[in-house]
C-alpha cells in the first residue's frame, strides 16, 4: 500500500503550440521513490528522504527532459498534503501534490 497518492501536471511542449499544454496524471509515493503517471509517459525518482508530514521542506535536482530539473516539495499543514514543484531552465515543468490515502482530497483524482 503507498504511504500518499494523489494528483500531478506535467507540462509538454508541443510543435503546434507555443505554450506547454497541461497533463493530468497521478501521483504514488512510497518510502522515499515517487512516481509520476501520465497518459504519454511516467516519471519516477527517489527522494532525498521519506516524506514525513509536517517535515522539513526538501529541495533537489535531477536529471529531465530538458537537462536539470530542480525539485521542492513541502509539507502545507493547511492542506495535510505535500506539494511539489518542478522546474527545467525556469519553466514549470511538473506540479503534483499527495496526501495520506484517507484524506478527503481523494476526489481531486476524480477531475
Amino acid at each position: 500500500m503507498p504511504n500518499f497518492e494523489g494528483i500531478a501536471t506535467m507540462y509538454m511542449s508541443m510543435p503546434m503550440a507555443q505554450q506547454a499544454l497541461p497533463l493530468l496524471g497521478s501521483c504514488v509515493v512510497q518510502d522515499k521513490k515517487i512516481s509520476l503517471k501520465f497518459p504519454l509517459s511516467n516519471v519516477g525518482f527517489d527522494l532525498p528522504e521519506a516524506p514525513v508530514e509536517g517535515g522539513r521542506p526538501m529541495e533537489f535536482k535531477m536529471s529531465g527532459a530538458r537537462g536539470e530539473m530542480t525539485l521542492n516539495i513541502q509539507w502545507k499543514p493547511d492542506l495535510n498534503a505535500f506539494i511539489g514543484h518542478g522546474t527545467e531552465k525556469g519553466a514549470q515543468a511538473l506540479n503534483f501534490c499527495f496526501y495520506n490515502p484517507n484524506s478527503a482530497l481523494r476526489h481531486l483524482k476524480e477531475l
